[in-house]
Formats: structure tokens, sequence, C-alpha cells
């Protein structure tokens, strides 16, 4: 052990000796540099004057005193021109220099300097030196060298004289390194960990014990573990305190704690006994919150129950549009043929907004169900919030809430967004609504839109990705959301109103994939000044859209062309047939996609209207395939009650144009037909 000491502090010393030697090296050779930079320039001002009176005569004899004293290998003066003035060589070096030489231990570095006469420069004088540093170098070495072997010698003596005391000395320091090591590591633990005596009392507890459970405030007080079990379990971890005593192994047991704050956490317990000879003297135990995998046992819960309802509420969605579609489209049929002044129009009108309410409500389970069937523009938020601002919607929640003031706040520059704006009026009609039923009394909801640029990545508090976006803010200063409420307002008919006369609880669910089809996120913030709600679209790069003009129906009229409707839905069929026919084309109707590809293989058609989901057979994709495959462009519009699912892109893919969610309004089918027979069609693409 002392031999082993004695080598290290050798080594030591040894490392020492070589990084001063390297230090005093690289010092001596710096200043060399420097003195022979200076000397160079001693050197310029003696020659000036043989320089500048062209006597090279006179200057050499000087400069072979420096070639020899300074050993350079050569010295150049020229003119200023570039003219030589004279150039001296040194003689050959010594072999022994020379063989140092070829060691790279004398080595030859350049110099030259300005030569200056009455302030101007007349010329340069250029050199080459041996280096030979060597000499001096060594010469420091061997005195170091000698002071080192001093030094070693006298830590010989001393060590050998302290080994003893050091022996036990380091002895104690071991004992008490492996305990300080203990602690540190204990307290390095993300779990709790503490220790009792035979009736439960906390003797020692890591750092995430004394900090969770509160101790450092109960300092000098005797605490039983037993008392942080929540009282239902208290008894059952008694009993489990018990058996560890016992020094029966009862494994992993789940308890509830109440921390130094008084919240309630879940935790997983394992403990053994401590025993001190063959005597229990106590238990040791380690304590893991699992409150993380509850919450993400809870979000996988919420998860799977957003997915059953949302394939509940699409395929009710998809059957209800089918049915309300004879509930919109009749009455409009009908009020085609009545004359103004008709007792009937009126009811049939009232018919016809109640299926369209309908379809809005039914709008929201497509929303829901993450089937939004909607066509995305290039829009400034500031134009959507303000179209909202100028409803009937709106006008009737300000007349009905009188005492509830709206503001604006709009950033200059707003990013432009791609999105639906249906849909994202939608959205701001139901966190209006919701602001205002917030409001006890006087209050003031404040919508803004602003600029924003998320640097973070996604994670549970930043569910975005990096990225510009524009942001639609609405804020109200009512009382806020309960926190027992406020991790489920997002879950479809979750609502505090009552269901069916002041709500849905379709509201914050609509927002919610809303913002998740279009590739955005919602916000919330609530606390005692309110609630703030923040939409967040990412910027889009795209042309905004202009807005199109509302046309005259008699600008979309046929002119006999014909159309072939492929609907597996008897009632869709005859509607589609009679609206056509109305507006002036020959019309046929299949109810399968096989029928469709006899038909053609007969009849050419100039547009198909085909829906993409029938209940036996071929979809709309297979059958379009078949289609294409006998008359290649062949035009064709989609048509469905669900989503622009993945086969509906694929089917535009392939060639098909325009698509139309059910129910449809005359006025929509007869634009996208008309659209559809007069737009070019696109090379198919078969991915």
């Amino acid at each position: 052990m002392f031999l082993t000491r004695f080598t290290s502090q050798l080594l030591l010393c040894f490392v020492i000796f070589t990084i001063v030697s390297v230090g005093i090296a690289t010092v001596y050779i710096k200043n060399i540099y420097s003195y022979d930079i200076d000397q160079f320039k001693v050197h310029s001002t003696i020659i000036a004057d043989d320089v500048w009176a062209v006597n090279p005569a006179g200057a050499n004899p000087y400069l072979q005193l420096a070639i020899e004293v300074n050993s350079y290998k050569y010295l150049s003066v020229t003119h200023l021109g570039g003219e030589p003035f004279t150039h001296l060589t040194s003689p050959p070096l010594h072999r022994f220099e020379q063989i140092l030489l070829n060691l790279k231990l004398i080595w030859t570095k350049k110099i030259s300097a300005d030569i200056i006469f009455n302030n101007q420069k007349i010329g340069i004088i250029e050199g080459e030196k041996y280096v030979k540093a060597i000499y001096p170098l060594t010469n420091i070495m061997i005195f170091l060298l000698l002071i080192m072997i001093t030094i070693v010698f006298f830590i010989y003596l001393y060590s050998n004289r302290k080994y003893l005391e050091q022996q036990i000395s380091e002895r104690t320091r071991n004992l008490q390194e492996s305990e300080r090591r203990f602690h540190d590591l204990v307290n390095l633990l993300p779990e709790m960990v503490w220790e009792a005596d035979y009736s439960g009392k906390i003797i020692y507890a890591n750092q995430i014990a004394v900090h969770r459970l509160g101790l450092s405030e109960r300092q000098g007080q005797p605490v039983n573990w037993i008392g942080f079990v929540i009282p239902g379990l208290q008894q059952q971890a008694a009993r489990y305190f018990e058996a560890s005593l016992r020094g029966d192994d009862s494994g992993l047991k789940e308890f509830h704690f109440v921390c130094g704050e008084g919240t309630e956490f879940p935790v997983l317990l394992r403990s053994s006994p401590i025993l001190q000879g063959q005597i229990t003297i106590g238990t040791r135990f380690i304590a893991i919150d699992i409150s993380d995998r509850h919450a993400l046992e809870e979000q996988l819960r919420r998860a799977q129950k957003m997915k059953a309802i949302g394939l509940m509420a699409g395929g009710v969605a998809h059957d209800l549009n089918n049915i309300l579609s004879g509930v919109i489209n009749y009455p409009e049929l009908m009020l085609l043929d009545l004359p103004g002044n008709s007792p009937l129009r009126r009811p049939l009108q009232a018919i016809r907004k109640s299926g369209m309410q309908a379809a809005e409500v039914v709008s929201d389970l497509l929303t829901v169900a993450r089937g939004v069937a909607a066509v995305k523009v290039v829009i400034d938020p500031r134009s959507l919030i303000r179209e909202y601002l100028d409803s009937p919607e709106f006008l009737q929640l300000t007349a009905f809430n009188p005492h509830i003031s709206v503001k604006t706040k709009f950033s200059t520059d707003i990013h432009p967004i791609s999105c639906s704006p249906i849909h994202v009026k939608k959205c701001l009609m139901n966190l209006v609504t919701n602001a205002s039923e917030a409001i006890k009394g006087k209050g003031t909801i404040t919508i803004a839109a602003s600029n924003r640029f998320i640097t973070v990545e996604p994670n549970d508090d930043a569910p975005m990705a990096a990225g510009e976006y524009a942001v639609i803010t609405v804020k109200d200063n009512g009382p806020g959301i309960q926190a027992k409420d406020l991790k489920h307002i997002f879950e479809p008919f979750y609502t505090k109103k009552t269901m069916g006369r002041s709500g849905t609880g379709l509201g914050l669910a609509v927002v919610w994939n809303t913002m998740k089809d279009h590739d955005g996120a919602v916000t919330v913030v609530n606390d005692k000044n309110g609630t703030t709600f923040e939409l967040h679209f990412p910027r889009s790069h795209g042309q905004q859209t202009l807005q199109k003009q509302s046309v005259d129906l008699s600008s979309y009229r046929g002119s006999g062309q014909t159309i072939l409707v492929v609907d597996d839905e008897q009632q869709q069929r005859n509607i589609a047939v009679e609206i056509l026919t109305n507006l002036g084309y020959r019309v046929s109707a299949v109810a399968s996609g096989e029928e469709a590809v006899s038909r053609v293989l007969e009849t050419p058609f100039d547009l198909i209207i085909l829906d993409m989901i029938m209940g036996a057979g071929m979809n709309g994709r297979e059958t379009y395939e078949k289609i294409i495959a006998i008359h290649p462009g062949q035009k064709a519009i989609i048509s469905s009650g669900f989503s622009r699912d993945t086969e509906v892109k694929a089917t535009q893919r392939l060639g098909a144009g325009g698509f139309i969610s059910k129910p449809f309004t005359i006025e929509q089918l007869a634009k996208i037909v008309f659209n559809g027979l007069h737009a070019t069609v696109p090379s198919p693409h078969i991915p």
C-alpha cells in the first residue's frame, strides 16, 4: 500500500515536472521569438543609413557579425522596389548540430522587418535563424530534475513516517464515506424511502420523503408513517406493517397517501425488516409514486371512450344525413312549384329550416367522429371573426344577454390560415356562447387574434409542433371552470348544463375535433380572473381564397346532359332524380356499383354522381375504377353522408371531381353538378 502511494506520488511529481518543463520551454521559446523580432528591428535600424546610401560595403560587416552572433542561416536585404541590396549566408552547421537539426531539436524560422529611414520605408531585411533552444533548455531541465529528485526524497521520508497514521485515518474515512454514499444514493432516488422503528415512528427519511410528506415541518416531533395513509386504508397499512416486522414478504402493495399539502396520491409500497443481529428493530420502506401511471391509465380510458363515442356518432350521423335529405329537399322541391302567396310556403319553409338545424347537429356529430366533410380555404382569421359578429346567432346572443359586452382585439398582419370557415365560425359560436353562460351578471368577452411562434416540442403542456401559428382567443371574466371539470370539458356529452335545453354537450368536443382536423390545437387557461380558450391554427403560405359572389340558380341549369345517380338509398335516388330533372338534366339512377358498371357499358353518361358508402357490393372507389376502365376520363362527383376520408381522396386521385356532403340543398347540388360537367377532367393517377 505504501509503495503504491509512493509510486503515485512519484508519478505526480513526474507529471508536475513534465508540465513545468513544457511550460518553461514554451515561455522560453516564445520569449526567444519575441527577442528575435526585436533584434531584427535593431538590425534594420542600424543598416538603414547604408541602405539609403546604397552602400553594401558598410552594411555587410555588421550583418556578417549578426549572422555569427545570432546563428542566422542567411540574411538578405532588398530595396523597396524589390532590387537586391545584399545577401549573406552562414557556414554549414557542425556535424553534431546537423544531427540535431535532422531530429528537429534545432529548427529554423524565418524573420523579416521593414527598413525605415526618416519615417519612410526604404527596404526589407529578411532572414532565417537556427533556433538552438535545446542547449539552455537542457540546462534548465537538469536543474529542475535535481529539484524533483530532492523533493521526491523528502516525500519518501515523510510518507514512510505517516504511513501507519494514514492507515488508521483512511479506515475511518472509508466508513464515513460509505455512510455518506449511502445517504447520497438514497437521496438521489425518485422514490420515497424511510425507516420506522418497531412502533412505526419514522427515524430516517430521504429528501423526497421529507418533502412529499412534509416531515420538515414536524422536525423534532415523533411521526408515525401510518398517519400519512388515508383513513380508509390505515388498518390495512397496520397489518402490512406487522407482517413486515415478522419478516413476511407481502410484495408491492398499493396505498393512497396524503402529502404535506393535503393532496392525495397513490403509491406502491415495498418493505423489509431492519435487523440488529437476530433482532428486528424496525422496517425499511420504499414508496413509488404512481400518479403518472394512473393519469396515463385515465388518459387511455378517455381516449377509448372518445373513440367509441366517435364511432357511434359517425354511424348515427351517416344514417341521419340520409334521412334528413328528404326533410330538406322535398320542401325545397315543393317550394319551387308553389306560388308566392301560397299558405303552404311558411310551413314548408319551417320544415326545411328544422331539417337544416338538425343537419347542423349531425354535422357536430360528424365533427366529434373526426369526420369533418368540408372544403378548406385560405383566409384571414379576422374576417371569420367579423362574419361571426355579424351573424344572426351572435345578434340573438347579445339580445338575450344585454349585460355582457363583447370586445375585439386584433394584431396587425395576422397570418392567413387554411380552414373550413363554417366549422371555425361554429367553434367561435360555441366558445362565445359558453363564455356568456359562464358570466354571472355583468361581464366582458374578449375575442382576439394574434400571431405566435411556438419553439418547444410537443408535450402535454404544449401539444403543438414548433412553428408559426395564428391564434384566435376567446376570454371571459367569469368565475372560471372548476378543477374537477376542467379535464373533462372536451369530452362529448359532458356538460354542466341541462341536456337538450341549454346545450347538447357537443360544443367543446366540436371545438377540440375541429382543431385536430385543422392540424392545430385548442388550449385553455383557467384562473380566478376567468377562462381563456386559444385556437392555434398553423400558418398557411397559400394564396388567400377570394369570396365567391352568390349566383342565381338559373345560371346552373342544364341543357339535357345525361347524369347517372349511383346510391343504395331509394330516397336519395328519388330526391337526386327529381332535383336534377327539375334543373333540366336527363337522369337515370341505379342502386349499386355493379348496376352502374352495367349501365355504363350500355350507355355513356356526361356525369356520374357516385355515393361512396354503399351497403353491399362495391363501394364508390371500386365502382369508379371499373367505370374509367371502360370510359377513361369519365366525369364524376362524389356524394357521401360521412366524411372526406381516404377512399374519397383515392377516388379523386383517379379523376373524380367535386365532393358534396349529404344532406345537400338544391343550390349546392346544382352548383357542383354544373361545375363537374364543365370542369376539365384531370389525368387519372392510380397510387
